[in-house]
């Protein structure tokens, strides 16, 4: 979820992902050429720009608003927020680790969409306030779009399927009544995978119905909320089999190194063809410098191999490269996967004690993973 950082809220990194812009654009476009000219057709063109724009704007600010709620009670139950992501479907609040009981879980998944029926209800309280009022038709109309839009955000959201709110209120219930993480997670995965299906299905029927806009979003939002459903199951079955694995028991501290003064073409010779790994921790004196990898050499013409250094094409040294020899296993699994990279250094006091692989950690989940079934 890489994008724009904002500010933030309650010691939380608010953050946009690229995705955002096109989905606000599409929001603006639909508002102000579709729904207000419809509904309010009396007005201006620009009157319904102007709208369009608010509409979108506090949309994106209700969801907001949605996952800070979200957050602010993880971190009241312990459960620290790293960052609030905005992107093409809402919102996803970045949690350091699940809920550690069925009631934190349930409080913290009730929390967005309560927020959302209390924003409807501010709205509409607002909408009235202003009904009586023609020369407030703006706000009048606005008011009212974002009374029915968060509603609406707090019913989808309330659908039983995992990873919407409603999936998370049906795994609390399920983790209750089986006192098993996973096997809520599973029945809850399911229902989402299913309840995708049927976004799916409905939305194929618009299109062929002549709805096409409309069932295009529905098809994309079926299969993102079928993916993330099995993507919501993966992740508790990856805690749940590296759970208290630390980096050090993983590790390799067999460290080749390479000189920053290395030209590439011997980098090639004497370490990718005869080692055969795929980054190697770039050394100074006994403090490390960065990382080379076999994509920042694929980025170099061949032809300027005997001319350029390691030093040149390396990633110099940066927190998201480097792990932690207590760090969390799993921990490690997720930086690997954020940052694209299969093989990091371990780092401790700026020295290189080891080399973890994400080899390593898969072969040990699936053991694990197997012997647990």
């Amino acid at each position: 979820m890489k994008g724009v950082k904002l500010f933030k809220i309650i010691g939380i990194q608010i953050s946009l992902n690229y995705t955002w812009f096109i989905v606000f654009g599409l929001i603006v476009w639909t508002l102000s050429s579709a729904y207000f000219p419809s509904t309010y057709p009396d007005l201006s063109r620009s009157t319904h720009l102007v709208m369009g724009f608010l509409g979108a704007f506090f949309l994106f600010l209700s969801v907001l608003v949605h996952e800070l709620t979200h957050s602010y009670i993880a971190k009241r139950e312990g459960i620290e927020v790293k960052e609030i992501t905005l992107f093409i479907f809402g919102g996803v609040s970045q949690l350091t680790k699940e809920p550690e009981d069925s009631k934190k879980e349930l409080k913290v998944a009730l929390g967005g969409p309560l927020s959302s029926l209390v924003l409807a209800f501010i709205f509409w309280i607002l909408f009235q306030a202003t009904l009586r009022s023609p020369h407030l038709i703006l706000f009048t109309g606005l008011l009212w779009y974002l009374a029915f839009i968060n509603l609406s955000l707090a019913i989808f959201n309330l659908i039983p399927g995992f990873p919407l709110d409603g999936g998370r209120v049906l795994r609390a219930l399920y983790w209750r009544k089986t006192g098993s993480l996973k096997k809520a997670t599973r029945i809850a995965s399911e229902t989402g995978k299913w309840i995708g299906v049927g976004i799916i299905l409905l939305g194929l029927f618009l299109m062929l119905t002549g709805n096409l806009f409309n069932g295009l979003w529905f098809v994309i939002i079926g299969i993102f909320l079928r993916s993330a459903a099995e993507g919501g199951l993966q992740q508790v079955v990856m805690k749940e089999g590296l759970g208290g694995v630390k980096v050090r028991e993983l590790m390799s501290t067999r460290v080749i190194s390479v000189p920053p003064s290395l030209r590439i073409h011997q980098l090639v010779e004497d370490f990718y063809l005869i080692h055969k790994h795929i980054a190697y921790p770039v050394i100074e004196g006994e403090r490390i410098i960065g990382l080379i990898t076999l994509k920042q050499v694929k980025e170099v013409p061949r032809d300027q191999w005997t001319e350029k250094t390691v030093r040149e094409v390396m990633i110099p040294m940066r927190e998201d490269i480097i792990l932690d020899p207590d760090s969390e296993a799993v921990d490690a699994l997720q930086k690997m996967i954020r940052t694209g990279e299969g093989r990091l250094p371990v780092v401790k006091d700026a020295k290189a004690v080891g080399m973890i692989t994400r080899r390593d950690i898969l072969n040990l989940l699936e053991i694990k993973t197997d012997l647990m079934e």
